[in-house]
């Protein structure tokens, strides 16, 4: 059995379920994610299950009983634990450390775990009877061979419908833009850059100098301080009312464009879109030189401040 631990909001357990799943495609084995509710504050956070409203595969088993690992997976746990415990007091969260998981990763794949809060490290199913996976897995890399798949059962299982999606699909070419401050402006949060109203102006100049006819929606947890401080190049802006997060992604992902905020939220609205998108996106996803390997070879870089 693979199991891996849900963490973060909607964006990460996207892509903790996309890593479970086509980890557990790829050995013929069936996955459990860990809903460790218990997790309230701090890193990371984690508070509910925010998958439910999504298409997921009916064989991949959602489990909401916080002390399942330490109780059945002691051995996973414990080296869970450590490697948790060594990062912190290290600091590493300010660093790039995804060479320190590589190295890791094979004793601990042996071990029957995974471990990979950063970048992208190779897994080897190993020959453990118990499979354990912590971390964020922001990669495409994780999935690629199964993206097909990924793409259709993280989908919402309503389709967009109403006003919203029909001034959407009306629009001639259609631009999301999403904005996120919330829990990045928190001093916890500080490695999380905040994009810029400079960095949304270069975006959105880029945007109207290769599709005229753009018309942009703005996506915000915070859509009074977007419409107070962005500079949309002259192109026209609806800024969307704040709905709940798998609703908000849905009427994303119906656009042809997409200028990104260094979320993995906005990441998934222009993964699950529809062939043929244009995404243009931060040149630095972190507030110092720690890298992502969230980037696309098609992205647009725009620089940020």
């Amino acid at each position: 059995m693979i199991y891996a631990e849900l963490a973060g909001g909607l964006g990460n357990q996207m892509f903790i379920y996309a890593f479970a799943r086509a980890l557990g495609l790829r050995c013929g084995e069936p996955v459990t994610l860990l809903d460790r509710q218990d997790w309230r504050d701090g890193a990371p956070a984690h508070t509910v299950c925010a998958l439910d409203a999504l298409n997921l595969a009916p064989e991949v088993n959602i489990l909401a009983q916080p002390g399942f690992a330490k109780q059945h997976l002691k051995r996973q746990n414990t080296a869970k634990a450590l490697m948790i415990k060594y990062e912190q007091r290290q600091g590493l969260m300010a660093r790039d450390w995804n060479g320190w998981e590589r190295r890791c990763a094979p004793l601990l794949n042996r071990l029957g775990v995974h471990f990979a809060t950063d970048g992208y490290t190779p897994v080897h199913r190993g020959t453990a009877r118990d499979f354990l996976a912590w971390g964020y897995f922001q990669s495409e890399a994780y999935f690629a061979d199964f993206a097909p798949t990924i793409r259709q059962e993280l989908r919402a299982k309503q389709p967009p419908a109403g006003e919203w999606a029909d001034k959407i699909r009306a629009a001639a070419w259609p631009v999301a833009l999403h904005l996120r401050r919330g829990d990045y402006c928190k001093p916890e949060n500080e490695i999380l850059q905040v994009c810029t109203p400079a960095y949304y102006a270069r975006a959105a100049a880029a945007v109207a100098a290769a599709h005229p006819d753009a018309t942009v929606f703005v996506f915000s947890d915070d859509v009074d301080w977007a419409r107070e401080h962005l500079d949309i190049a002259g192109l026209p802006a609806v800024f969307m009312p704040r709905g709940d997060a798998v609703g908000d992604m849905n009427l994303m992902a119906l656009c042809r464009g997409f200028i990104l905020s260094n979320s993995t939220y906005s990441w998934w609205a222009q993964y699950l879109a529809a062939p043929g998108r244009e995404t243009w996106a931060p040149d630095r996803w972190y507030a110092h030189t720690k890298r992502s390997a969230l980037y696309q070879p098609d992205w647009q870089l725009i620089k940020t401040d």
